[in-house]
């Protein structure tokens, strides 16, 4: 009997050793895949990289985009909110001999002529300086007028982590050129 007791209080031991080394490597290693897949997740995520001076100067769609986005999202200039149809898109239409620096903003990528009966609203563009400006409608008041600068709308989307939607503007936009 007592060899017995002894037999097996020894399998009892070995089963609670081995109890133990396998919750152990089990843990060990459900630990390492964890980890593993955080450092997986974080490698896949993906960022969308910040806009930069260069890209926009690279890109005047992707620059008009930056500015539109800004006027509507970050100026207290209200007709700006006319612009705000991100479906219908934007007509920016430039008269480089009489405005060389002035663009206006139209509502709808596919805006026609006539449907152009209100003056719109417009930005200007000067080296860094962005100047934009809004017609008070029905009234003898003078525009209302807000200045930036580039640097400072790209500061703004990059923090706002508006990149992506800015981005993707120019698929929704036509430019027209008058010479």
């Amino acid at each position: 009997m007592k060899k017995w007791l002894i037999t097996a209080g020894a399998i009892v031991v070995l089963l609670l050793v081995g109890g133990l080394v396998w919750t152990h490597h089990s843990t060990s290693s459900t630990a390492t895949s964890t980890t593993k897949s955080q450092s997986t997740k974080k490698a896949v995520k993906h960022t969308t990289p910040p806009l930069t001076l260069a890209e926009l100067k690279a890109s005047p769609k992707l620059t008009y985009s930056c500015l539109i986005y800004y006027a509507i999202k970050d100026t207290k200039l209200q007709r700006w909110q006319e612009v705000n149809d991100f479906q219908a898109g934007w007509q920016v239409e430039h008269f480089a001999k009489k405005h060389p620096t002035r663009y206006l903003v139209w509502s709808d990528m596919n805006i026609t002529s006539a449907e152009k009966n209100l003056a719109p609203n417009w930005f200007s563009l000067s080296g860094d300086k962005v100047t934009y400006d809004s017609m008070i409608v029905h009234s003898f008041h003078k525009d209302q007028t807000a200045t930036t600068t580039l640097a400072k709308v790209i500061k703004k989307l990059n923090a706002d982590h508006a990149m992506k939607k800015v981005r993707s503007m120019p698929t929704k936009m036509t430019v027209l050129n008058h010479r």
